[in-house]
């Protein structure tokens, strides 16, 4: 789903939808007042969002699994699996042959870290399951599912964009909130990822938005052809097609700008691969394809030769005094 432009704004057509999502928004503060959820035999992190659409979640948890294993720990992690059809049993992501059964992100979070990843609706039998098959996990890191209340959690990271903030404030359908914005008083980490005034974001003291900057750090562009990689700045002053299909593909090609590139843009539907036909009508172009790496995973057609195709890959940096809190939590829960 599109983010609509009318959700960043409190006009006619978000005050017609407002007393639907006024019911969401009591809907979602009922269960989360409701939530009485077992206890799992380790801590659990969620890295989740309030508001509908990409915020940067997924490079996250990448590095929240990299951080944890550098500061002595065994995560595991567990994902819904957008858009795929699991079945009744949890899907272990060692036994998966590709990302059309578990979906493009679970598949990208275990390529780039390697980490046990078990995929289910139901994030509870997925922990279940990760647990049974790998008894060395000592922390659970839960890709998405702020808002799934059977599953315990001691922490819980909100991720928010910098530019498109909490728009309007609304709940679905009237604006992108899944909760109300209260709902971030009792979390345990706003991150703000990118650069924007992030609007809607409660403010502090001083009139700037609460919560923790990060930034998602372009560091190298790999050839889907062959794995090579190149430097940010090879590229600078080129003009390339940029194709996304991520929750927020506007973010992806502001990032290329800011690095200097001549961007076309090509959005995409979030978790959709691009058709052969598209990419047969853009290489006639005869530019470029810059793509990221969510979208390398499921890219459909193999580049006919070096320089084709190039996956921007990168990563962020987890704010210190957050990490450190979150640390300081799982040691008292373990101790």
């Amino acid at each position: 789903m599109r983010y609509p432009r009318f959700w960043q704004r409190r006009g006619p057509l978000a005050w017609l939808l407002w007393p639907l999502g006024a019911l969401v928004c009591r809907e979602a503060a009922r269960r989360l007042r409701r939530a009485r959820p077992a206890p799992l035999d380790c801590p659990v992190v969620v890295v989740g969002n309030l508001s509908v659409g990409g915020t940067g979640k997924t490079p996250v948890v990448i590095a929240l699994v990299e951080a944890l294993r550098a500061a002595g720990w065994t995560p595991g992690v567990v994902s819904r699996g957008f858009g795929v059809k699991v079945g009744i049993e949890p899907l272990d992501l060692a036994e998966a042959d590709g990302p059309a059964v578990c979906g493009d992100e679970p598949w990208l979070i275990r390529a780039r870290t390697g980490v046990p990843l078990v995929v289910h609706p139901r994030r509870r039998q997925a922990a279940d399951q990760l647990l049974a098959r790998y008894p060395e996990v000592d922390v659970i890191v839960s890709d998405d599912g702020l808002q799934h209340h059977r599953l315990p959690r001691d922490v819980e990271w909100v991720i928010v964009d910098g530019r498109r903030g909490l728009g309007n404030g609304f709940c679905v359908p009237a604006g992108p909130l899944r909760e109300h914005p209260r709902r971030l008083s009792s979390v345990d980490a706003v991150l703000v990822n990118g650069s924007g005034g992030a609007p809607g974001l409660p403010r502090d003291e001083s009139g700037a938005p609460i919560g923790e900057r990060i930034e998602f750090a372009l560091q190298r562009f790999r050839d889907l052809y062959d794995g090579s990689e190149s430097s940010p700045e090879r590229l600078r002053g080129e003009r390339v097609t940029a194709m996304a299909g991520i929750g927020n593909p506007e973010r992806f090609f502001a990032r290329l700008t800011e690095e200097g590139l001549q961007v076309d843009p090509v959005p995409l539907d979030d978790h959709v691969a691009p058709d052969a036909d598209r990419i047969a009508w853009l290489r006639r172009k005869g530019r470029r394809i810059v793509i990221t790496e969510k979208d390398a995973v499921k890219w459909p057609l193999p580049p006919r030769a070096p320089g084709e195709v190039l996956v921007a890959e990168g990563g962020i940096a987890l704010p210190e005094a957050a990490f450190a809190r979150l640390l300081a939590t799982l040691a008292q829960q373990t101790s």
